[in-house]
């Protein structure tokens, strides 16, 4: 069973609704940080949200979420990836939507506005799963400003926005922006497994 780094929901109490997080991450802990990010924004938080996925498809992150008992039902998940796969919009899951391409930005920004208007919570989030995944399709300075759009367009509506990145994986002019434009800082950096 895997367990939940208890330091990210900690640090949670201390931040407001419209706080940016930059979540930075190694390759191999990013699905442990994330799920440490959701648990206590669902269970604890009673938020709701949407969970842009760039880096792997939606319906196996949806999968492996619900096998450590993280409920799902309160998030809507936008899969950048899955379009681009044979097949890979098939799925039993109602809660998910599909960007065609990565590169496609401004659409990303357009249905995660949507799905939080449909929202029945008070209080959402929006976690952007990764910086560095995009990173790969998109050009540095386009990023860059398309992070500073996404950031002040949900601080401006006090929705959470956690951006999570592989620092060794992003582009340093990217993660400079970050460092510029987000409010708070979760690092849980690279495990080592030996």
């Amino acid at each position: 069973m895997i367990e939940l780094d208890q330091r990210i929901a900690e640090q949670l109490t201390e931040i407001t609704l419209n706080s940016s997080l930059q979540v930075r991450c190694g390759s191999s802990n990013s699905f442990l940080v994330t799920a440490s990010l959701i648990e206590p924004l669902i269970n604890e938080f009673q938020m709701g949200g949407v969970y842009i996925s760039a880096s792997r498809p939606a319906p196996e992150l949806i999968a492996t979420l619900q096998e450590i008992d993280i409920p799902i039902e309160g998030i809507q998940f936008i899969d950048c990836v899955s379009s681009a796969l044979l097949g890979g919009t098939e799925n039993q899951y109602t809660n998910i939507s599909y960007i065609d391409s990565p590169i496609m930005l401004e659409n990303v920004l357009l249905r995660t506005l949507f799905h939080l208007r449909q929202m029945p919570t008070e209080q959402n989030f929006v976690i952007l799963d990764s910086v560095n995944a995009l990173a790969i399709y998109n050009e540095e300075k386009m990023l860059a400003e398309y992070l500073h759009t996404f950031i002040n367009t949900f601080r401006a509506r006090d929705v959470l926005s956690a951006v999570v990145t592989v620092p060794d994986q992003t582009p340093p002019s990217v993660l400079a922006n970050l460092d510029l434009y987000c409010t708070d800082l979760v690092d849980r950096g690279q495990v080592v497994i030996s």
